[in-house]
Parts: C-alpha cells; structure tokens; sequence
C-alpha cells in the first residue's frame, strides 16, 4: 500500500493537474508561463534549488543552455533528459531531482534545455541530445564513464539518443536509468483505457495534442518517435521504473520484455500506487526517496 504522504501527492495531482481542464494551445501556454515564473504543478517541491554552472553548447538549431548539477570532482557522468512532453520542462523543474541522483550516486549531471515542441518538432530534440553526448566527449568524459537518464518524453528521447549513437558508430554509455518512459505514441498500450480513471496526473484524452506538438505528420511508429518499436540489441543494461497508477504503464512494460529479448540486460520496477514520474516528490514522498537510491545503486553496480 501507498504511503500516507503519496496518497496526499496523488490527490493534490489530481486537483491541480489531472482536473485543471487545460489543453492545447491554452495549456501549453498556461503550463509555460507558471514554469517561468517559478511555479507550475511541482513548484512547492522544486523551489530552492541552487543552480549548478552554467554551460552553452553549439548545436544544429543554435546554442544549447545546460547545467551541471552535482560534485564536479565525481568520476562519473549523467547525461539527464528531462521529460515535459517534448514540450515543456527544462533544468528548472529537474534540477532537485538529478542533483539527489548526484549525491545518492556519487556522480555530476548535465542536463540540457534541449528545443521543445511545438516550435521545434522532431527529430530537433534528438538532435540536441546527440549534440550533448558529443559535448561530453569532447569534454573528456569516456563512454564507460557516462551514464544516461531520462524520465516520460525525456526516457523515449533516451532511448532515440542510444539509436542515433549506435547508427553513427558512437559508443553507448554505460548504463540508463528511465522513469516512466514514454515509447509508444501510437497509444496502442491498454493501459491508455485500462488505467484510465486511476491516474492522478494524465488525462489519456489530452495525449493527441502533445503528440501534435510534437510530430503531427509523422509516422508514429518511427522507431526514433516510439522506441517501443526500435531494435533494441546492443543498448547498455537498463533500470526502468514505473507506477502503478500510470496510463504509461505498457509503455514501461512492454518496452522491458522487449529489450530481454534483444539481449538487453533490463530491469523493470513497479511502484504500488505511485503515479508518473512520482520520483520528482523525492522531498515529500517515501517512495520517491526509495526509488531514487535504487537508481544510485543500479549505477554504482
């Protein structure tokens, strides 16, 4: 059973996110606009955070902002993608997150404010991804050294990222950890229905627009837009985790068995009563606490 903090975590995304009626172009700006001034859904758990170093790398649509968060002295180095639906979220809303990584796993970070849709729909963001591992490289930091995280949108740009390094004979890194990735955009998972009434965050109905955002005229099983349907072999071992009261839960699931059978090290976490991405409550919620350490251990293994 959930914790007492959880099941209050999972009421209040339901009141000020699942029921707050806002999509489309309306929300995304809405969304936007509460992200910039310091709020948005998760703003009473991310606030005083102190920044880490600033850093600007050179990519194909322009400069990328980054920051490391963490130890610069660690041995280690995370490549963190942050979720957001290709369309929002940046270092701000992760860096409390990726920065208890660092200290739990010994390791420093960069994330990346990679470009967001709708203003800059696919690949733009796989693009920025790829920039940011060469960045690292180029940095000094050795493929067996670097470690890889994303969670929802920025898990499946993680897993097009692995894609994109194995087609240009670039090294993967060692291991990646993905939080409630999103794989599948065809929504074929029951999970979209099954789950439907269950979960406190998402609204499956709303889904479609961000896909819209995100690749309209695209095919959706494109392995690089749904890594569901990817060839996974060769990819580094993998820790995946993921709630239970997730429409996204086929996506973790299926993505889990799949990787097995292509010979990938993988290994699947479910979450009793946590719903998506509930390691961003680290501050508040048990579990999130628990999960987190399971993460650090996975990667000092």
């Amino acid at each position: 059973m959930a914790s007492i903090r959880a099941r209050l975590f999972n009421r209040f995304l339901r009141r000020m996110v699942r029921e707050s009626g806002l999509t489309g172009v309306q929300g995304l700006e809405t969304v936007r606009k509460k992200e910039a001034e310091g709020g948005g859904f998760l703003g009473l758990l991310l606030r005083n955070n102190r920044a880490g170093e600033k850093v600007s790398l050179e990519g194909q649509g322009g400069p990328i902002s980054g920051e490391w968060v963490g130890s610069q002295m660690a041995p280690q180095v995370l490549l963190y993608l942050h979720g957001g639906g290709y369309f929002f979220g940046g270092v701000e809303t992760h860096r409390s997150m990726v920065a208890k990584i660092c200290k739990l796993a010994g390791v420093r970070a960069l994330v990346i404010d990679y470009r967001l849709a709708p203003e800059n729909p696919y690949p733009a963001a796989i693009e920025d991804a790829e920039t940011a591992y060469d960045f690292l490289i180029e940095q000094g930091v050795k493929p067996e050294a670097m470690l890889l995280a994303g969670d929802s949108a920025g898990g499946g740009l993680s897993l097009a990222l692995m894609q994109k390094l194995r087609e240009h004979g670039k090294a993967q890194p060692r291991a990646v950890a993905l939080f409630s990735p999103w794989t599948d955009l065809t929504l074929s998972g029951k999970s979209y229905t099954e789950r439907y009434d269950r979960d406190p965050m998402i609204d499956a109905n709303s889904i479609p627009e961000a896909i819209d955002f995100y690749c309209a005229n695209q095919d959706k099983k494109n392995p690089l837009i749904s890594p569901l349907f990817a060839d996974l072999k060769g990819l580094p071992p993998m820790l995946v985790q993921v709630g239970t009261e997730e429409v996204l839960f086929d996506d973790s699931e299926k993505l889990v068995k799949k990787a097995k059978k292509a010979g990938v090290k993988a290994e699947l976490e479910i979450w009793e009563g946590m719903p998506h991405v509930f390691q961003m409550a680290h501050g508040f919620v048990p579990e999130a606490q628990a999960a987190l350490k399971n993460i650090a251990q996975f990667f000092n293994r």
